[in-house]
């Protein structure tokens, strides 16, 4: 099997991240306020995307929005050389076979089985990503530290701690954004007589942003909600699963609770999509000229 889909998409998704990294750490930082499951969460002390990135840049300072970005950059390289790198090579391999770039059925079983891949196997490293991000954090942990902190309070069951959660927002977000950046940008190339250029693409990868956001967020709330808690404490209310925490969301904090961080979560996505999606576009050309054939791999 050739590797060109994972490298690439691996290398894409890290350059993704690290452009986008800031507005992430604000939808987070959004995300676990307001729970009164948890005294030291009730506090409503941000107001929206643009006030929360203000108030860590003075109180905790700049580098504070970077905070766990190891843990991002790691698990991109993993996650997102998995997620890519599967559903782009099962594409190639559906089209080799007779299959139809226009199946949607196919393409949004082949995102979800990808992501849910990927997610279960960086659930670890996304944990300890939403930790570092959730509050501000006093001392730097290395990986490592981080990795045996975590499982010296709750063993392997608190690395995976919001697993599924994770898997069900993977599944939902690849089986959305990825099928609709590949229907966008052929519908606006082949029907409309666009170019497959960098603008073709932004607007694409845009389109795809804002659809996986409005069908994921509910997912990705109760992950980060999941991820966030510390199960070893006795003295707050702890989340059972994704079902229990959107009843007790819904019941204590309305219906819109559930999408919480969606303005910055899109704030987030659109330009980690773009950024994802023109520099795997590049290397697609890149694959092209190097093996000297008429298409690209993926």
């Amino acid at each position: 099997m050739p590797l060109e889909a994972f490298v690439y998409g691996g290398i894409s998704a890290v350059f993704a991240e690290f452009v986008s990294y800031p507005i992430d750490t604000c939808k987070i930082r959004l995300q676990v306020q307001g729970q009164i499951t948890d005294d030291a969460l009730t506090a409503i002390k941000y107001r929206g995307t643009f006030h929360t990135l203000r108030s860590v840049i003075f109180e905790e300072g700049f580098a504070s929005l970077y905070n766990g970005f190891r843990f991002a950059a790691l698990r991109q390289a993993t996650y997102g050389t998995l997620r890519f790198g599967i559903f782009f090579t099962g594409k190639s391999l559906w089209n080799e076979r007779g299959g139809s770039d226009k199946n949607l059925p196919f393409l949004v079983s082949l995102g979800m089985t990808a992501g849910v891949i990927g997610s279960v196997i960086t659930t670890p490293i996304d944990r300890m990503k939403v930790l570092s991000q959730s509050t501000a954090q006093t001392t730097k942990r290395t990986i490592f530290s981080t990795f045996k902190r975590i499982y010296n309070k709750g063993g392997i069951s608190s690395l995976y701690q919001g697993k599924w959660p994770n898997a069900k927002r993977a599944a939902v977000v690849n089986g959305v954004e990825i099928p609709c950046y590949v229907f966008v940008k052929d519908g606006l190339t082949n029907s409309l007589g666009w170019d497959d250029s960098i603008k073709t693409q932004f607007l694409a990868a845009l389109v795809a942003s804002a659809v996986g956001i409005a069908f994921s967020q509910p997912f990705d709330t109760a992950k980060t909600r999941i991820m966030q808690q510390r199960t070893y404490r006795t003295d707050i209310r702890v989340y059972e699963g994704f079902l229990d925490m959107c009843r007790l969301t819904i019941s204590n904090e309305g219906r819109r609770a559930l999408w919480k961080g969606a303005f910055p979560a899109w704030c987030r996505n659109g330009p980690w999509n773009v950024a994802f999606y023109i520099s795997l576009e590049q290397f697609r050309k890149l694959d092209q000229w190097k093996n000297e054939r008429d298409h690209s791999y993926f």
